[in-house]
């Protein structure tokens, strides 16, 4: 779908909703960008035809007196940040109704798409890129800015060069940052240990940030891997990163800039010079960002789509009729000379099968394709749905909006899609034909599973930690302020609360009028799920992170000290532990008197249920923490190695493997003989449970990490970071 500019396909922005402002400031608003922690960003242009990135502050945090004190200092200090290789702020108004910022908008691909897209880089692209971060690092710091943001996708990749971008939560000296007392600014896996562990930040923390995003570039997976915030954070702070991919100068390199203590880590400066001594040794890539061919092939063919993007025409204002909704059966009327809309070609399996609403304004010298402007006919805007795709700006992905049409749909094809307020933090659960799904926005939302409409959300005080478990008609969830929540599901009002000593990532397991739930507090708490009032209590040598899994009056529940546990589901008491290898963030699955979980020292263990003694281990090449599915005698299981595995539950022996694009850390989940997983390459692929052969992959535009659910004919993913939830049909 899509218009082709300049041999290059080029995707359309979404349209202005009702109630989008139609102007900010003196800049008139063009299309809605995303929305992020402080508020929405939309595309504006200036009275002289210039386009910026316009970040309009939530109303409840533009009212608080103290941040807009801190919000008016800190954007003073990124106005003096003036580098080739980062877009700042170039307008503001602190005292406006809305508050406000403007950035200079800069057309190209996030760092974090590309290379989920395209794959690693190669080690001179990367000590390339690495040159044009440090050099914008510079420029930051010495306006006297720590940015503490620095991540793939506050990272733009241009034809003359990366930008960094995001100014939005950079902190001048020693101000405080933008966000509550005790709430950490950054983004896992990327932090410093001292922004973890509430130390003094200097530009240090954006070194140590820059070593992330080098290793993440040229491996595709952040040194520290992949989890919950809370696991990510205890890596950063207490382990080594894993750098066992990167290539020798790289990973020197790299290794400098992850030291846990920011003194050890070399200066901006320092780093320049090493990059530059690194990079002359290589001249399969330029030395420099400045130079043509810097980029990847394959990335510099998509930045050049993105950049001859051209923005769509200004929105009417908000008193034309052409703002207004129409009736869901009338279609838009056509431009003069529009011919018809196109009818789509039958779906094949995998395949989004979409018809794209109006194109960008085509270039003077493009001819516009003949239904330019025309809504197809019989699709309403409910039945519009977000495809990922266009420029970047400010941080935050343009979307273009696609519609389904009619029909029954193929194995594969998206049925709907539901967009969160923030990126989805949690695996989707369905239960009597809704779909339970948490968000980072700190809110449990439930969602009609055949037509993708909200039913309800549920507001907790933190980012919703953990996946949601739904019993006699209550949803289970977790948070990151520690609580543990019941919430009617037909309404979504609270029952009532349980409070941990720790962010709640684990999963609740639910059976006897039990809710079994781990805590970051290293503890597993059995809660009564009628009340909320604990029943026991019991303590761990580390975090709870994976979910437990009850089976014969038994509890069984990995744990990041590495043990297997098994606790006696009435009384609390341990009935046994199995030590293995590494972390075990995998949740269990027990099948026939056996317990089956994997282990980040990349083996799956089959554990007898009775007495937690070995019967067998079978090793991948990379961590597991993708938790086991059983059915019909195999498991299956997924690795960071790349593949999914079927393996024999009685001798342990290999049935197939199936190789995807990326690392497995999702679950399985298994039926009508498929078996269903999510990659880190951006797929959901629909494995042929006997053979391993695929059947079809549908793809997403970001990595898939969490655990998809299957229900009545459909499988339901989340996008992760894009802050969507898909419905597929099986």
């Amino acid at each position: 779908m899509g218009t082709w500019q300049g041999g290059c396909r080029v995707e359309p922005f979404e349209a202005l909703e009702v109630g989008d402002p139609r102007q900010v400031g003196r800049y008139r608003i063009v299309a809605p960008l995303g929305a992020g922690g402080m508020g929405r960003v939309y595309l504006g242009r200036s009275p002289g035809g210039r386009f910026v990135a316009v970040k309009v502050v939530r109303p409840e945090l533009a009212e608080d007196g103290d941040f807009r004190r801190r919000f008016a200092r800190e954007v003073a200090a990124a106005r003096r940040v003036n580098g080739v290789f980062t877009a700042g702020v170039v307008d503001a108004d602190l005292d406006g109704s809305p508050a406000w910022l403007a950035t200079a908008y800069v057309p190209g691909v996030p760092l974090g798409d590309a290379v989920a897209a395209h794959g690693p880089w190669p080690q001179a692209a990367v000590l390339a890129l690495g040159s044009g971060l440090a050099e914008a690092l510079e420029a930051i710091h010495a306006a006297g800015v720590v940015h503490r943001d620095l991540k793939p996708s506050n990272i733009l990749l241009a034809a003359d060069g990366p930008r960094v971008i995001d100014f939005g939560i950079s902190v001048a000296g020693e101000a405080s940052a933008l966000t509550r007392t005790g709430t950490v600014v950054g983004t896992p896996g990327f932090m410093s240990p001292e922004q973890l562990t509430g130390k003094p930040v200097g530009p240090a923390s954006d070194v140590f940030a820059l070593g992330a995003v080098l290793a993440f570039t040229a491996t595709g997976a952040g040194p520290f891997g992949t989890g919950s915030a809370h696991a990510l954070g205890f890596r950063v702070v207490y382990e080594e990163p894993d750098l066992h991919q990167l290539p020798s100068v790289l990973r020197t390199l790299v290794a400098c800039c992850l030291a846990k203590e920011p003194g050890r880590r070399p200066a901006v400066t320092t780093l320049l010079h090493q990059l530059a001594d690194t990079s002359g040794g290589l001249p399969a890539i330029p030395r420099t960002v400045t130079e043509p061919g810097w980029l990847p092939e394959p990335v510099a063919a998509t930045v050049y789509s993105r950049t001859v993007a051209a923005p769509p025409p200004l929105a009417p204002p908000p008193e034309s009729p052409e703002t207004s909704e129409r009736p869901p059966t009338e279609p838009a009327p056509a431009e003069p000379g529009a011919g018809p809309p196109e009818r789509p070609a039958p779906a094949r399996p995998g395949e989004q099968r979409d018809v794209d609403l109006p194109p960008p304004a085509a270039r003077p010298s493009s001819r516009p394709p003949a239904n330019a402007g025309a809504r197809p006919a019989g699709i309403t805007r409910r039945q519009t749905l977000l495809g990922l795709g266009g420029a970047t700006a400010a941080g935050l992905g343009f979307v273009g909006w696609k519609i389904r049409g009619r029909g029954s749909a193929a194995p594969g094809e998206q049925r709907w899609l539901f967009r969160a307020g923030d990126s989805v933090s949690s695996a989707p659960a369905v239960a009597g034909g809704v779909v339970y799904v948490g968000s980072n926005d700190h809110n449990l939302y439930a969602v009609d599973a055949t037509t993708g409409e909200q039913r309800w959300k549920f507001r907790t005080n933190d980012r919703v930690g953990s996946p949601p478990a739904v019993a006699g008609g209550v949803v289970f969830v977790g948070s990151g302020d520690g609580n543990l929540y019941a919430v009617d599901a037909a309404t979504g009002v609270r029952r009532w609360t349980f409070p941990t000593g720790g962010t709640v990532v684990s999963k609740p397991a639910v059976a006897g009028g039990v809710v079994y739930i781990g805590s970051v507090d290293k503890s597993l708490y059995a809660v009564d799920a009628a009340t909320g009032k604990r029943r026991w209590r019991f303590r761990t040598g580390n975090v709870v992170d994976p979910s437990g899994a009850v089976a014969g009056g038994v509890v069984f529940v990995g744990c990041r000290d590495g043990n297997l546990y098994a606790v006696d589901a009435a009384s609390g008491e341990q009935r046994w532990k199995f030590r293995t290898g590494g972390a075990v963030l995998s949740s269990p699955a027990v099948a026939g008197g056996v317990v089956f979980v994997g282990s980040q020292d990349g083996n799956l263990y089959a554990v007898d249920a009775a007495t937690g003694k070995r019967r067998w281990k079978f090793p991948t090449q990379h961590f597991v923490s993708s938790s086991p599915a059983v059915v019909d005698g195999v498991v299956y299981v997924g690795g960071w190695d790349r593949n999914l595995y079927a393996v024999d539950a009685v001798s342990g022996e290999q049935r197939w493997k199936f190789r995807t694009g990326g690392a497995v850390a999702s679950s399985p989940a298994v039926a009508g003989g498929v078996v269903f997983v999510g990659s880190e390459d951006g797929n959901l692929y629909a494995v042929d449970a006997a053979s391993g052969e695929k059947r079809w992959s549908f793809h997403t535009a970001r990595s898939l990490y969490k655990d998809s659910a299957v229900a009545d004919g459909m499988v339901y993913v989340t996008g992760g970071a894009a802050g969507v939830l898909y419905a597929v049909t099986l």
